[in-house]
């Protein structure tokens, strides 16, 4: 029985390490790019889970918003918008309590499909109990893209935690899409 035990653990333990040569090969060649925004997006949801405040902002609702370049604040690139949704995952399983502002009252059908979200601002519920907004900016560098968070209070607009990730350009280039999107 011992030996059955031994040869199952051996087993699961070559397996583990199959699966993460798997996903690091796969990320060195550009392969499995979603997996790059996962761990960016874990990265800086682990860096506020582990602020002391973080407890206490779990107790209430956050929304997160879209991550955008520094040098334009008004339109979201596909890059800050995988970021943001990969955040509303990431503060999720952290403990976050998540409020998803693009839901709509209710589904909206049509010829196309059915749909829950929205960018319509008028779809969207005008009553919400939002405490903290997570926002953030990325900034390009010659060789390197710093993505800045900060959970804001919407009540006061006092950044109560921050969280910072730079991923250099050769990671971002293997990805499937331009970071400036």
């Amino acid at each position: 029985m011992k030996k059955i035990v031994m040869i199952f653990i051996f087993v699961a333990i070559l397996f583990n390490i199959s699966f993460a040569e798997s996903i690091k090969y796969n990320n060195e060649n550009g392969k499995n790019s979603s997996i790059y925004v996962r761990e960016i997006a874990l990265s800086i949801a682990d860096q506020f889970n582990k602020d002391k405040i973080s407890e206490y902002i779990k107790s209430k609702t956050l929304v997160i918003l879209s991550i955008v370049n520094i040098n334009n604040y008004r339109q979201a690139s596909n890059f800050g918008r995988y970021i943001s949704e990969d955040l509303i995952h990431a503060m999720k399983i952290n403990g976050f309590n998540i409020l998803d502002y693009k839901a709509t009252n209710s589904i909206i059908m049509n010829k196309k499909g059915e749909y829950l979200f929205s960018r319509d601002i008028k779809n969207l519920k005008k009553e919400r109990n939002i405490t903290y907004a997570l926002s953030g900016t990325y900034t390009i560098y010659k060789d390197s893209v710093t993505i800045n968070c900060r959970i804001i209070d919407i009540s006061s607009g006092i950044v109560v935690s921050t969280a910072q990730i730079t991923v250099p350009k050769k990671i971002l280039k293997k990805m499937d899409y331009y970071y400036y999107n």
